[in-house]
């Protein structure tokens, strides 16, 4: 699902070097690019933290036409790899047409409120699960995993819905 983590982020977007004064995005782009080579994975700096919300109504609608995943990567790779703003209509109205989706169709799938109800929905989805970072992941609606976790806890997680 969705969730959008910080509903409060003014649409524009935040200034990451004022929110985390002391976060080095030299360093963390380093890390990060170090841990995606593996996975043929750039990432640029980033200086900001977007608004989400367009990108996740986007997203939503996207699911419903069957390309979630092409779209999820999209987003992710326009926003951590060429640095672009998903917050923005026309950047979303981009990725979108780069799919072969129509704009005009994704541009009033922006506006409808049933995505907006969506969200809203994810949102208490997400209380009630009390998430608190992202990405968070409930299995069989009993358990809870937060963060990018290691293959050895997702492992053990996993396992003891399996066991006989």
């Amino acid at each position: 699902m969705g969730y959008e983590l910080r509903p409060e982020r003014p649409a524009e977007g935040e200034d990451l070097a004022k929110l985390f004064p002391d976060f080095d995005p030299v360093a963390a782009n380093e890390r990060f690019n170090k841990l995606g080579a593996e996975y043929g994975i750039v990432f640029r700096p980033v200086s900001f933290l977007p608004n989400t919300k367009l990108a996740l109504k986007a997203t939503e609608y996207a699911k419903e036409q069957g390309l979630f995943e092409e779209f999820h990567a999209a987003v992710f790779h326009a926003y951590f790899s060429e640095g672009l703003n998903i917050g923005s209509r026309e950047v979303i109205l981009g990725i979108a047409a780069s799919l072969g989706m129509d704009k005009a169709q994704m541009a009033a799938a922006l506006e409808d409120a049933r995505w907006e109800k969506q969200l809203e929905d994810n949102r208490k989805s997400g209380q009630k699960w009390q998430v608190t970072g992202l990405p968070t992941f409930i299995l069989q609606d009993e358990k809870r995993i937060v963060g990018a976790q290691t293959y050895a806890t997702f492992k053990k997680a996993i396992e003891q819905y399996l066991a006989p």
